[in-house]
């Protein structure tokens, strides 16, 4: 059985399932909290380091029912805005996960529709290229980068006091994404006990 994470806003996983149901509660007259028959149950927060948010939900198989284990997923949540333009926002998920019986630490990255795919979303710590992390999919309201986190990688980010996330309006044209460091070690300890 293939389990999988579903930490995302209920409207981003109701567009995957219906898209005329997300548009009819998505957007500035939706009142907050009206939510739509059928979206998944929230994610809990069971804590909160620095900038990051660890979250838990319940497990859902490949075919999006829930897990009949009952088991939770959990993952380090933050969401930042562009300075300049208050309405481009990135949501980074980090999970562990197994790969072929290996445990794992992945990235998901996910930008507004419209980014420019083929660059993918780069990676810089304090100002250093770390890597780019691929597109994998769109959906009527988000684009998803999804990969690896390898522990190179992480130590990075555990020992670095700021990361950007840059996504490509165009070849050449990136939008910087500030993600705050503050908590990431303290945050990645509690995601690694769950």
């Amino acid at each position: 059985m293939v389990v999988c994470l579903s930490l995302m806003s209920p409207v981003a996983a109701l567009a995957q399932d219906d898209p005329a149901a997300a548009k009819k509660s998505f957007g500035p007259r939706v009142n907050q909290g009206q939510a739509a028959t059928g979206a998944p149950p929230p994610s809990e927060v069971i804590g909160t380091h620095g900038a990051w948010q660890l979250q838990c939900g319940a497990a859902q198989a490949a075919d999006g029912s829930p897990d009949p284990a009952g088991k939770k997923q959990c993952g380090m949540v933050q969401v930042t805005r562009n300075e300049k333009n208050e309405k481009v926002a990135l949501s980074l998920i980090i999970v562990k996960a197994k790969q072929n019986e290996k445990d794992v630490t992945m990235m998901r990255v996910m930008v507004p529709i419209g980014v420019y795919l083929p660059t993918g979303v780069a990676l810089e710590i304090d100002g250093e290229a770390v890597g780019r992390v691929p597109f994998t999919r769109c959906r009527p309201q988000i684009c998803e980068a999804f990969a690896e986190a390898s522990p190179p990688t992480l130590e990075k980010l555990k020992k670095g006091g700021a990361a950007n996330f840059i996504i490509y309006e165009a070849p050449g044209l990136g939008m910087p994404m500030k993600i705050s460091l503050e908590g990431f070690s303290a945050a990645l300890d509690q995601l690694n006990e769950q």
